[in-house]
């Protein structure tokens, strides 16, 4: 196995996320390419909430949902330049406060997707107190914002 795989094997082992790992590596990225690799991670968690959907599974689809669109937003955020962006990136982590900026600046369909998916963060990861029927009354408003991605 490569070094490089390995330790990001590692890495995930110790239970650090690739989300987490591309954040740290940010500062070090160009712009475009931290652009499509958090779109690409965005497009990787929306497939897999929409599988847990599925299965039925609230916590692992109300997350994976959530990741999609916060991964959305930071693609949004580098290839819009915004400040919010260039801040994260330099500092090699996101937290709540500039992703939700971000999402006020980037429009209403990706403030609402925010507002949907932080949503099912807390009330279906975090406290479990909604159903599989909650999660998927939010899922168009997500998948608004991920076929925007793909254009």
């Amino acid at each position: 196995m490569p070094a490089v795989d390995k330790a990001i094997s590692e890495l995930r082992s110790k239970g650090i996320d690739d989300a987490s790992i591309i954040d740290a590596l940010s500062k070090l990225l160009d712009p475009e390419t931290a652009w499509s690799i958090h779109a690409e991670l965005s497009l990787r968690f929306f497939n897999e909430g929409l599988q847990m959907v599925d299965k039925g599974d609230v916590v692992q689809a109300s997350e994976k949902l959530y990741k999609a669109v916060e991964e959305a937003v930071k693609a949004l955020a580098i290839r819009s330049n915004l400040s919010e962006a260039k801040e994260a990136m330099e500092g090699g982590r996101w937290t709540v406060s500039p992703l939700d900026e971000a999402s006020w600046k980037l429009g209403d369909d990706v403030e609402r997707a925010w507002v949907e998916a932080y949503f099912l963060h807390v009330n279906g990861f975090h406290e479990i107190r909604i159903g599989i029927d909650e999660v998927r009354k939010r899922i168009n408003v997500i998948k608004k914002l991920i076929d925007s991605l793909r254009q």
